[in-house]
Parts: structure tokens; sequence; C-alpha cells
């Protein structure tokens, strides 16, 4: 993230970290709570990335000090939530033809206007300082439809930022997309002037951008890896043998007849990850699929030798990561900084 003014930073640079569950914020709370992240008067921000349902708005207030939201029953719940000269900060979202959560541009500044009124009536104070208001617009694309943010998105967002701060009476932030914005920026191209904060993940994590999964300049493409113990290995044919149906997926996986084939079974599967997102770090090594539990590879041509008890690894695309995250199975091993 950009910083939008000098202030406590995470370790990394950070400039504020977001997320889209309140039980991820938990977590990060009781983090600072240790002492990381800056001190208890100058803490860096948690931006709550999916508005809460009303009834855990509540919990909502109490973990992040923002939140992108384009919901005004929502809104109106945030309102109740804080407490007497308890900041919160709304950014409402406009949605640019991504087609997910968003206001959508024609709405603005009228929109805005009626959420600064409804949170203020429902917080019983006018003053925006001491209850959640309007701190700014954010934008979001390449998530749900893939569409590409230009220069022209980041323009109208401006644009729209700036009228809807005239009719509210004070400047607002504008948080203009996430890693698939990082793109204008590698192709030289300036982004207009007044952006306040890109909420990049993937790029960071992963080093790739997001619409093409291209590498960034600069960026580790292996800041992640997952592995995952061989139990089994074993030669057998590569086209199933019998009438085919659906997998437990209700896919139907297409098999290419390469002739008997040398296989490994490794004890992970789509409960941990997506077998689409792997990419083996040896090469030889060919993922053909997965189930629940299992995870298929061929090693014909793996020129070293394999042994059952050995880890083999891999790179992980958005959806592995996001996948593996999440499972409560997979061990997450810090193993050290990368330092130049």
């Amino acid at each position: 993230m950009t910083p939008r003014s000098p202030g406590p930073s995470w370790p990394g640079g950070a400039a504020g970290l977001a997320d889209s569950r309140l039980s991820n914020l938990r977590r990060l709370q009781a983090l600072r709570g240790a002492g990381a992240g800056g001190t208890a008067d100058r803490r860096v921000p948690f931006l709550l990335l999916r508005e809460p349902s009303p009834a855990d708005a509540p919990a909502a207030v109490a973990l992040s000090d923002g939140v992108l939201c384009a919901s005004l029953e929502v809104a109106e719940s945030l309102a109740r939530a804080t407490g007497p000269d308890r900041p919160y900060e709304v950014l409402l979202t406009v949605d640019f033809g991504d087609l997910r959560e968003g206001l959508l541009p024609e709405e603005l500044p009228d929109a805005a206007v009626e959420f600064e009124e409804r949170m203020a009536r429902a917080a019983g104070r006018s003053d925006p300082s001491r209850r959640a208001h309007v701190a700014g617009l954010a934008a979001n694309m390449a998530c749900f439809s893939g569409v590409v943010p230009t220069p022209a998105h980041l323009e109208h967002l401006l644009i729209l930022a700036r009228e809807t701060g005239e009719r509210l009476g004070r400047p607002l932030r504008v948080s203009a997309g996430n890693t698939a914005v990082l793109p204008l920026l590698v192709r030289g191209e300036r982004l207009p002037e007044g952006l306040h904060d890109l909420r990049v993940g993937e790029g960071i994590v992963l080093g790739r951008d997001s619409l093409r999964r291209e590498p960034l300049p600069g960026c580790h493409l292996d800041a992640v890896t997952f592995w995952a113990r061989v139990i089994e290995i074993r030669r057998k044919p590569s086209a199933p043998v019998g009438e085919l149906a659906e997998d437990a997926f209700g896919h139907r996986p297409v098999f290419v007849d390469r002739g008997p084939r040398l296989r490994a079974v490794v004890a992970a599967g789509r409960q941990d990850i997506v077998p689409e997102g792997l990419k083996p770090l040896a090469g030889g090594i060919e993922v053909v699929g997965a189930t629940s539990d299992h995870l298929v590879l061929d090693i014909e041509d793996y020129p070293g030798r394999l042994s059952v008890g050995e880890e083999v690894g891999f790179l992980v695309n958005y959806a592995c990561l996001l996948q593996a995250s999440t499972s409560p199975d997979v061990v997450k091993v810090h193993v050290g900084d990368v330092r130049e």
C-alpha cells in the first residue's frame, strides 16, 4: 500500500493492512496488542475489505479502523456500533463494470450524501470525526469479471471523489484498486495525481500481476511454496480402465493414453490446495489431478529418484494459496526474512 501521509508502518513498509474476514482481523489485533505494527497512539490502520452483515457491525468496528462499503443498511449499523468520539472510516466502493459489490458511478455524489446523513442520524452525532463517516471512495476490478483497470477508470474515480468531497465539505481518500493496477506502472504509464493507495496482496506475496500472472519486476516468485509427502509410488496406465462418469467433484476429466507411467500419490488434496494452481519445483514432475485427500503426480520423466516419505515442493497460484492458507491441515512455516 502507498501511505496517505507520513505515519507508522507495518514491518515491510505497508501503510496499512486489509482483510475480508473478521477472524483474520482478530488475529492481527492480537499481533498489534503484542507490539507489532506501531504503538497504541500511532498504530497501523486495519481495513475490512468486505462489508459485514448488520449483525457483525459491532465486531467490525471493534476490529478494524475502516471498511469498504456500498450498503446503506450496513453503514447505518456501523454508525450505531461506534461509541462516542469513535471515528470510523467508510470507503464507498464504486463498480466500474466488474459487477461485484459497489455503487454505480452515476449514483455519486448523491448516494454519498445520503450515506453521510443516514450515518449521522444513526450515530446521533453530526461531527464526522466522532462517528462513522464517508472517508473516501474505492474501486475494485479484475476480481469477479476480470475487467482490466485503465487510466480512464482511475481518472473517473478521481473526478467522482472530487465532486463527492465538494458535496460533503471535505477531501476524500481515493483507494485506487488492487494488484491489477500494477501493470499500468510496469508499462510505464503515469497514474493520475491524487490517488492515495493500492490494496496489494497477490503482487506482494506471489510477485505476479493479477491480470496475466506475469512476474512483477523486483519481486520474488517463490516467497510461498507448498510441500507434501509421497505416500505411494507405482507404475500404472495413464488412461482409466472402464466406463467413465463424473468424478467426485462433478467434473469429467480428460485423459491422454500415454501408456504405463510411473505415478506418485501425495498426501494432499482439494481440501488443502487447488491442483490446477500447483507448479512442481522440480522438472519432470506433472500434476495429473486430485481428489479430496490425494494428489496424483506423473513422475515418469523425473530425473532423480523419489521415495515414499519424501516431500515434493510446488509453487502456488492465488487460488491455491487461498485454499492452503485457510486449510487447518496445512502447516504454515515461516522460514525467515529475505534480505538483499
